[in-house]
């Protein structure tokens, strides 16, 4: 008895160091961060560092701005609604590299998009060698967040942050946050009338709950590329000069019901697959082409509308009809040899009887160092797909939505909000 109780005390004993030694290693990981805080304004990003970290480095892209030992810094002079990356080098004994650390954030938006709140939200993302860091605004009407990493869950957070200190510097990482609020909380206008018919419809609806219906969904993504690859100086300008981002819309079932009972058109044919990108049935297809190669980039699009085939009870075809393409369009917004921001606004109905149009709107930021931004909201049928590529890679998906049915199109039920950049 005596000896399994000193057994067992040193097993206790060997867990509480091992608990320590941990807990130790965690906090010297998280620790490696080094930074305390970061404000943003209009023109300026303010850093403020963790006591005692000795003398450091701060370069905004290639440039550097500071050197030196403050424990706070303001980089001034900035452009408002932009997104910047910092490297952030600790220095030791004798001058010699100690740690880096990159840091991309944003500065504040002069004039926010009312129709995508995530579209200008300030996203704050710290890279070292064993942790990775995400802080993000607060999403008005949302209590909680899910964090998903390469699409396995590993966190459900209240406050606007994680920390992951579980990754290793030879693999990229895809974190994705999702959230939902009520469609109450949405606008300030029609919000009450919307929520309540919303409701109406999902109660009807067999396959979609009241509670749905009325739910509005966000999901803002950071892909990150190989940490040991990020962590090393970044090439201001790219071979990768031709790119193409492809947004589709389909219909995943071979056959839909019309929701009007009385139409004689009781059935339409759908696209009967999955996604993909080289599908070529569709209900519409929006390809964005943007090319670097010359002082300002190219930027055109592609477009193209599927045929609407309507079948009667038996499923005896009646007739078929191709939309307009023209509600679908491509507005520039800031085109330099540098950078594109453009918008695609889309909205294209069933020619063949009154229903509501497919409604999305995609705005998008993409830089000739290979930085892109892309964000959109979109109605909650049909499938929609979003990709992108450049003349180096295949196409890599964006967004992906599965449709909620054709229900979903009427402008009272809830939208679908994302957000997509990268890190590289």
């Amino acid at each position: 008895m005596y000896r399994y109780s000193i057994a067992a005390l040193g097993l206790a004993g060997s867990i509480l160091l091992s608990w320590r030694k941990r807990r130790q290693q965690r906090l010297a990981r998280i620790n490696s961060l080094m930074i305390k805080s970061i404000k943003q304004k209009e023109n300026e990003i303010t850093f403020h560092w963790m006591e005692g970290k000795g003398a450091y480095k701060v370069y905004r892209e290639d440039e550097l701005i500071y050197s030196g030992t403050d424990q706070e810094i303001t980089d001034t002079g900035l452009v408002p609604g932009k997104t910047y990356l910092y490297t952030v080098k600790k220095m030791g004994p004798a001058n010699q590299l100690a740690n880096t650390i990159k840091i991309q954030t944003s500065t504040v938006t002069k004039d926010q998009n009312p129709a995508n709140v995530l579209q200008n939200l300030i996203v704050t993302t710290i890279v070292t060698h064993s942790v990775i860091s995400m802080e993000w605004e607060p999403i008005e009407g949302v209590k909680e967040y899910i964090v998903y990493r390469n699409g396995e869950k590993i966190a459900k957070v209240k406050d606007c942050q994680f920390i992951d200190d579980m990754i290793e510097s030879d693999k990229d990482y895809h974190y994705s946050i999702k959230a939902t609020r009520p469609l109450a909380l949405s606008e300030k206008t029609m919000s009450e009338e919307k929520f309540a018919i919303a409701g109406i419809i999902g109660f009807f609806k067999k396959d979609t709950s009241e509670k749905e219906a009325v739910l509005e969904r966000f999901s803002l993504t950071k892909q990150i590329g190989m940490v040991e690859s990020v962590l090393r100086p970044r090439e201001q300008t790219s071979d990768r000069t031709e790119w193409a981002i492809r947004y589709t819309t389909f219909l995943t079932n071979k056959w839909l019901k019309n929701p009007n009972f009385f139409s004689t058109l009781r059935y339409f044919e759908g696209d009967g697959r999955g996604f993909d990108p080289e599908a070529p049935n569709y209900r519409t297809r929006a390809d964005i082409l943007i090319n670097f190669d010359g002082r300002s980039p190219n930027v055109r699009l592609v477009k193209d509308v599927g045929k609407t085939k309507a079948y009667g009870w038996t499923r005896r075809f009646k007739e078929e009809e191709t939309a307009s393409a023209e509600g679908i369009q491509l507005k520039k917004s800031n085109v330099t040899n540098k950078e594109a921001s453009i918008q695609l606004i889309h909205s294209v109905g069933n020619p063949l009887v009154a229903s509501p149009a497919i409604d999305y709107k995609m705005h998008v930021r993409l830089y000739k160092n290979g930085f892109y931004d892309i964000s959109g909201v979109h109605d909650q049928s049909p499938h929609q797909e979003v990709y992108l590529k450049n003349n180096y890679t295949s196409w890599q998906p964006i967004h992906q939505a599965e449709s909620k049915g054709l229900e979903w199109l009427s402008a009272t039920m809830a939208d679908q909000f994302w957000r997509v950049s990268n890190f590289k």
